[in-house]
């Protein structure tokens, strides 16, 4: 199982993340408020997408590094979990 301390910087890394991508939707609005170049405004919102799915995956790593042990005591269990993980990845 993973350590308190493991779980707290998880968590303030997301958090950071959290932060980061609020000051890019910032960003896009003001650059929208402005008129920015459909151009400039798809890079932004692509940027933002990315900033997205890594938080995703720092998330899906995240439980899978915390279910290793899980994994051995309740196989089944852990199956129906991470099968629910990909559906809600996939949605």
């Amino acid at each position: 199982m993973t350590d308190t301390n493991t779980l707290d910087e998880r968590r303030k890394k997301m958090i950071h993340r959290l932060h980061r991508l609020q000051g890019q939707l910032s960003a896009l609005e003001r650059r929208i408020e402005e008129g920015a170049s459909c151009e400039d405004t798809v890079v932004q919102a692509r940027a933002i997408e990315k900033a997205i799915a890594s938080l995703i995956v720092f998330v899906v790593d995240g439980f899978i590094e915390d279910s290793r042990e899980q994994m051995l005591k309740d196989p089944e269990q852990t199956s129906r979990e991470i099968r629910r993980l990909v559906e809600l990845i996939h949605q």
